[in-house]
């Protein structure tokens, strides 16, 4: 089971580790597979709110049972992400891609909500979101999220902004990205021409708003 480019970033991310990584909107459980398999976690949690999938990846640990590490511990959860508890004192780690920025950032508040704010505060967030980056970022910055990492991948003529927070940090987490932009990338080139003609097609929406995120935006290519 290969994993796409997007889904082998994000299991690069995780070296050290950690007690429990909650795999969410898990889909197949591919991610959550491949980080049972390297061990890093003495728990890996998939969480995902479609009953049919849930019970699909549930079937296919089971099958797959002798070809994970005698030690793995994994749970399946078929709930909303928001209703997740963290593991109190210990290192959680919460991963969640495939989904929009908008949805993504209710999830993450959600969780937020249903748990104390040691357990958050210790806790790492990974997050991959499809669109809605800019309103992604501007929230878990809101939320008191700073940057740990972020990163532009590219994968079949689409872009994703791969973000890793966590309220410890104290790296400003910026709404438009920082360290992943590499403007002599002609991939990065066009990912930022993309958003801008985006967000420039958006302003008879709600033209005060967007015409600061185009502005934020275009910030980039005059540093």
């Amino acid at each position: 089971m290969k994993l796409s480019k997007r889904l082998n970033a994000i299991n690069a991310l995780i070296t050290n580790p950690v007690d429990v990584i909650w795999d969410c909107c898990c889909d197949h459980g591919y991610l959550g597979i491949a980080l049972l398999k390297r061990r890093v976690a003495k728990q890996v949690n998939f969480v995902d709110v479609v009953d049919k999938i849930m019970a699909e990846l549930s079937e296919h640990l089971t099958n797959i049972s002798q070809t994970l590490p005698s030690d793995a511990q994994y749970k399946v959860h078929c709930q909303d992400v928001r209703e997740i508890k963290l593991v109190p004192n210990a290192l959680n780690t919460v991963v969640i891609a495939g989904v929009g920025g908008e949805l993504l950032l209710k999830l993450v508040a959600g969780i937020i909500k249903n748990n104390c704010a040691a357990s958050v505060a210790s806790t790492r967030f990974i997050v991959c979101p499809i669109h809605h980056t800019y309103h992604l970022r501007s929230g878990l910055a809101k939320l008191g999220f700073g940057l740990e990492s972020e990163q532009l991948i590219t994968e079949n003529n689409r872009y994703y902004e791969l973000i890793e927070v966590s309220q410890r940090s104290t790296a400003l987490l910026t709404s438009t990205g920082n360290s992943m932009w590499d403007l002599n990338n002609a991939s990065h080139k066009q990912y930022l021409k993309q958003l801008l003609t985006h967000y420039n097609k958006m302003l008879n929406k709600d033209e005060l708003y967007y015409q600061k995120v185009i502005t934020d935006y275009k910030k980039l290519s005059d540093a």
